[in-house]
């Protein structure tokens, strides 16, 4: 009798579980098929800068319910901290219902790896936001634990936000494993399948994945259905400087001053970076930001070089991957969420001020205006190469008086270059990795410049053309 009451129960979660996703497909997620209200939603998370926009994005959407937080000790900020941090979000936020917050353990299932020190202390103090201190309850290590009530007592199947290493969701399938079979999706910020990864020392892993791979492979191997969006998603939208100074133009809310301060820092002003976990958080409810297919994945765990890869396999697990991403659908729903549901439209950039550049994955081409004016332009990248990890940079670089393009051209036919003439000032390196389609900015001061196509794979060098800005 139990037994079959238990295959019952599977039956009926699969078919459940089928219809969310049959409604997700058609109208982009958020509310449960047959207007059962908002989607109940565990988000589980690092407390990483990222990852306080994507929960900011979470917490502002009506159609879903965060019923629970779980921090994880194995990511960015340290689990006391990142769960203190949550809280404080919570409060500034003007979130009026409790909503439980837990952190886990702080070492992953196998091995050692942790992220940067400078890192986690950067994230413990929440990047200087100067939100109010949590004086309330202290958070416990109870992530494992609230996982497993949380997915348990609920009503109906849970939608799992992941942001971070899955250490603690893989801790809660192991000690209660029929939870598997009352989580509807697990969306999931993580790996990189086509493209190359961001940790550094292992070049195709992924920083959530790398941290703890054993985690990460026996989640994917728990028969949860998964949506993964790994940076082949994730290097389509990146963090422009359009976009930085429309939000901090319109600090019409909490969630959206926020946001801004946080665009205003370091790592944001001096830096390159994406949207890594609010896309995630962005796929979950809106199907129209990313283009999801069917994969079979299969991570590798042992400690060695290829830790952390992700990669298609035919004996792997059955997920849907977004290996690309819309950056206007995803800006266009992110800021009107923040914004209380009122569009925050970035301005479009003219032709005049915008440098196009495409690789084939044979000869990269220019498609753009020989003059600009001096300030901001964009440059959209589009990178159609069939292969894997075949991406390419744009190096933009202001020429000296008498310098012109040929004098670039002679410098690479003369053979391997191995430093930058002094002539060759670089004022931008652009990005565009496997099958992304990236649009940049980058601020041009008057004078000439040489733009330059090199390839990663062998770092070959094409002379494209010369742009003069006034």
């Amino acid at each position: 009798m139990r037994g079959i009451t238990a295959m019952r129960g599977r039956i009926v979660t699969v078919l459940l579980a089928g219809a969310l996703l049959s409604s997700l497909a058609a109208c982009g997620g958020g509310a449960a098929p047959g207007g059962g209200g908002p989607t109940p939603v565990i988000v589980d998370t690092d407390m990483a800068s990222d990852d306080i926009m994507a929960l900011s994005y979470l917490l502002e959407r009506p159609d879903i319910s965060v019923q629970a937080i779980t921090v994880e000790g194995t990511g960015v900020a340290h689990g006391p901290a990142g769960a203190q941090n949550a809280l404080r979000l919570l409060r500034a936020l003007g979130i009026r219902r409790a909503i439980p917050v837990g952190y886990g353990r702080a070492n992953p299932l196998a091995g050692t790896q942790k992220f940067p020190l400078a890192w986690r202390n950067t994230a413990d103090g929440m990047y200087n936001l100067n939100l109010p201190a949590w004086s309330g309850p202290q958070p416990s290590e109870s992530a494992v634990r609230l996982l497993i009530d949380t997915i348990s007592g609920s009503a109906r199947p849970v939608e799992l936000i992941t942001l971070g290493p899955l250490t603690d969701v893989a801790l809660a399938l192991q000690a209660d494993p029929g939870i598997a079979h009352k989580v509807a999706m697990i969306y999931s910020m993580a790996g990189a399948v086509r493209v190359e990864g961001n940790e550094p020392t292992h070049s195709r892993a992924e920083w959530n994945v790398y941290i703890d791979a054993a985690a990460a492979s026996r989640v994917l191997r728990s028969g949860i259905p998964m949506t993964f969006v790994p940076l082949d998603a994730s290097n389509n939208v990146p963090i422009t400087t359009f976009f930085q100074e429309t939000v901090q133009a319109h600090p019409r809310t909490p969630a959206l001053r926020i946001i801004g301060a946080m665009l205003r820092g370091p790592y944001y002003t001096q830096a390159l970076a994406y949207f890594w976990d609010p896309l995630a958080a962005v796929a979950a409810t809106d199907q129209q930001a990313v283009q999801v297919q069917a994969a079979r994945l299969i991570i590798s765990t042992g400690q060695g070089p290829d830790m952390g890869n992700t990669r298609i396999s035919p004996v792997g697990s059955p997920v849907r991957v977004a290996l690309s991403a819309s950056a206007s659908a995803f800006e266009r729903q992110f800021l009107a969420t923040l914004n209380g549901g009122q569009p925050v439209p970035v301005p479009a950039v003219p032709a005049s001020q915008r440098l196009s550049v495409s690789y084939d994955g044979h000869t990269c081409q220019y498609r753009g205006p020989r003059t600009a004016a001096a300030g901001q332009v964009e440059i959209r990248l589009a990178n159609r190469s069939p292969a894997p990890f075949d991406g390419f940079d744009l190096v933009i670089g202001k020429l000296a008086a008498g310098r012109t393009l040929s004098d670039v051209q002679a410098v690479i036919r003369a053979g391997k270059v191995t430093s930058v003439p002094p002539w060759f000032q670089v004022t931008a390196i652009r990005p565009a990795a496997s099958g992304a389609s990236p649009a940049w900015g980058a601020a041009l001061t008057p004078g000439r410049y040489a733009l330059v196509c090199m390839l990663e794979r062998n770092s070959a060098l094409y002379a494209l053309t010369e742009v003069a800005v006034r």
